[in-house]
C-alpha cells in the first residue's frame, strides 16, 4: 500500500483502502462493476494523531 504524509502532523501512513462489497462488485460484475470502486474510498487515518482526511 502507498505511504502518505499525514498534513497535520508530517507521520508516514498507510492510505486508505476501498471496502470489502466494493471488491466484490468488481470482480462478479466485471467491467460494469468497476463503477463501484470509483464510489467512494476509506479514509486515512493517522497512527499517531487520529487526523483523518480523505486521500
Amino acid at each position: 500500500m502507498a505511504q502518505l504524509s499525514c498534513p497535520k502532523c508530517e507521520n508516514l501512513t498507510k492510505r486508505g483502502g476501498f471496502r470489502a462489497w466494493q471488491i466484490i462488485v468488481a470482480i462478479c460484475f466485471f467491467p460494469v462493476g468497476l463503477l463501484a470502486l470509483l464510489a467512494d474510498r476509506s479514509p486515512t487515518q493517522c497512527n499517531k494523531c487520529g487526523h483523518t482526511w480523505q486521500a
